[in-house]
């Protein structure tokens, strides 16, 4: 393993990392942020030992889902709103956690396929061939998969 192969890697996922930490952690900057650090921690410390036939992105989003599991069993999970808005304009911080909201709760009402593959195509970050990895598909059944799941929750949307 080079020091280059895994500034590389980082650069290529670390954004992917902390989207899909921020959205689990009640968007919380300064604990997403402390997660994604310490998930690729333990990448670069298992960095020689992953088999470039893998999806990269599969397994870094496998290490993240793994230590965010051990995160929600080691701390209770509480959240003060003066962290969440320090340094922040309130108002759109609000807006924001609105549209949020609404868009967990448009979700929740999808099928767990559903919901599952618009979380890992457009709050995660994965590519369609990624999923299909992961959920052992083809890359056409997942875009099909997708393009349906997005348009029932479009459905939701224009009918609230």
């Amino acid at each position: 393993m080079y020091k280059s192969d895994f500034k590389r890697f980082y650069k290529k996922h670390a954004d992917s990392v902390y989207r899909f930490l921020f959205f689990r952690v009640s968007m919380n900057r300064e604990v997403a942020e402390d997660l994604t650090s310490e998930v690729f921690m333990k990448a670069l410390k298992a960095f020689a030992s992953y088999d470039p036939k893998k999806s990269e992105s599969a397994w870094i989003h496998t290490i993240a889902r793994n230590h965010l599991k051990n995160h929600y069993r080691d701390t209770k999970k509480t959240e003060d709103i003066d962290d969440i808005v320090l340094g922040y304009d309130g108002q759109r911080v609000e807006d924001e956690i609105d549209e949020i909201r609404e868009l967990r709760g448009h979700l929740a009402k999808l099928e767990k396929k559903d919901r599952q593959l618009l979380e890992m195509k457009y709050i995660q970050g994965f590519k369609y061939k990624e999923i299909g990895e992961i959920l052992k598909k083809s890359t056409g059944a997942v875009r099909v998969e997708a393009h349906r799941a997005l348009k029932k929750l479009r459905q939701l949307y224009e009918s609230k």
